[in-house]
């Protein structure tokens, strides 16, 4: 494939840091439980979406009746996001030399993520990355529904300055695939623990190591 991508836009929960089977827990152990009043929901209904998106999901399903409002649900989140990000949260192994020999090939980089921006800017904090990426976007920098839907993605092609079918995304879950390739973009699905039953087939490529990840993207973008 010849090399035409001028960007590449990372997910954040399950792609920089490994958070998506802490998350997936405390959904099925703490949130779900605490949220429904009525009703079993998918296990899968709220992975991977960001709160106000996953209340609104649960709101949908036929035969699920709610215990509590939408400030009560987003505090069911908020109870657990120190335990997640500054506790349980992992950096992809190989992330940050990644970020750096990307940016030495003079890729933008941006960070496209389903959270609360608040929650962005821990691990911001945590990883010390404020430095490595040249636009960062949480679900509430923007108007409207976070992931799946492309509107994410097409606000951060627009604050990168690059066209959307210039750019990788790198996700790990349906969702996120879904609003990368709904933005025209080209989209690598990483697997990994977190996320081995998920149907990643909608992604253009999948790959299920960092270290591969790393050859993928070196392909696609080196000049």
């Amino acid at each position: 494939m010849m090399a035409t991508f001028d960007a590449v836009c990372f997910d954040m929960d399950g792609v920089t840091v490994e958070t998506a089977a802490a998350w997936y827990e405390i959904e099925r152990n703490h949130v779900l439980p605490s949220a429904i009043a009525t009703g079993n929901p998918p296990p899968d209904a709220i992975r991977a979406l960001g709160v106000d998106d996953a209340y609104d999901r649960l709101r949908s399903l036929d035969g699920i009746t709610l215990a509590v409002d939408r400030e009560t649900f987003r505090a069911l989140y908020e109870e657990r996001v120190d335990e997640v990000y500054r506790e349980r949260a992992t950096l992809m192994p190989g992330y940050l030399d990644l970020l750096e020999t990307l940016a030495f090939d003079g890729l933008a980089l941006g960070l496209v993520s389903a959270s609360q921006r608040a929650w962005v800017e821990i691990v911001l904090d945590r990883f010390d990355l404020h430095d490595a990426y040249d636009r960062v976007v949480g679900a509430d920098d923007i108007e409207g529904p976070s992931k799946p839907d492309p509107g994410i993605y097409e606000h951060a092609a627009e604050r990168l300055g690059v066209a959307p079918k210039q750019t990788v995304a790198v996700e790990d879950s349906p969702h996120g695939i879904a609003a990368a390739t709904a933005a025209g973009m080209y989209c690598i699905a990483l697997r990994g623990d977190g996320n081995a039953e998920a149907d990643l087939s909608a992604a253009d490529t999948v790959v299920t190591e960092p270290v591969a990840l790393r050859s993928e993207l070196r392909a696609l973008t080196t000049k």
